[in-house]
């Protein structure tokens, strides 16, 4: 399940609904009613760990529930959130191909292969990934998930050099639209002229205006992973 407008960083919290029971669920099945309370409430906590910035205590959730099975794609998923957020991005890709092998339209695990291709540098297919899923949610009243992923693109198409195609993917955007896509994407524009000045002004109001919006810290983390601020800060 994809997150939803307003949720709180970090995302995603990973789910994967599937009309097959697969076999993770039936080996939690058999567990008896005990050990499933303990590992249904173990992964409540992972997510909650996560939710809250506190890595090391989620991934030690997560070997909880591994005690129990070792198969369950929502773990792997989760575990590879965890990794990219510090930028494990070797340890993380290995998770999300299990997780695509496992069901291979898995829209949480396309979000975070988006993410880890933005801080690989490996922006064509970070825009492979963001399109897809931005096409996924297209009818869906997703505006600020969807904001935040045209950001990663507006990012991928600076560090490639394609300024022209960064500004028409915001051209429609603008100042009264509640997220904070417009002053970011004009913030990178800035950036990339040399003008940190500009750059800092427009993140500012930005973080001024969306403190409390949960996706606000997606962009910062967006920035990070890009490296656009290590390219165009060193022009004089």
């Amino acid at each position: 399940m994809l997150p939803t407008d307003g949720g709180n960083q970090p995302q995603p919290a990973p789910q994967i609904e599937s009309d097959v029971i697969a076999d993770w669920v039936k080996e939690l099945s058999n567990l008896s009613a005990e050990d499933r309370a303990l590992y249904t409430s173990a992964f409540a906590q992972a997510k909650n760990a996560y939710a809250k910035g506190l890595m090391a205590e989620c991934e030690s959730h997560l070997n909880t529930c591994e005690f129990y099975t070792t198969s369950n794609p929502n773990v792997w998923n989760l575990r590879a959130s965890v990794r990219i957020s510090q930028q494990r991005f070797d340890e993380a890709k290995p998770l999300l191909d299990a997780v695509r092998r496992f069901n291979p339209q898995d829209a949480v695990a396309r979000l975070s292969y988006s993410l880890l291709y933005l801080g690989t540098g490996e922006y064509e297919k970070c825009i492979a990934e963001t399109d897809a899923l931005l096409e996924e949610i297209r009818y869906r009243d997703m505006m600020q998930l969807t904001h935040s992923l045209i950001f990663r693109k507006v990012l991928c198409c600076l560090m490639l050099g394609r300024e022209e195609d960064a500004r028409a993917l915001v051209a429609d955007v603008s100042p009264v639209d509640d997220s904070p896509l417009y002053y970011y994407s004009q913030a990178m524009f800035s950036l990339v002229k040399g003008d940190r000045r500009s750059a800092t002004r427009d993140l500012n109001t930005a973080d001024t205006i969306y403190a409390t919006i949960g996706y606000l810290s997606g962009y910062k983390q967006a920035v990070s992973f890009s490296g656009i601020t290590e390219k165009f800060t060193t022009r004089k």
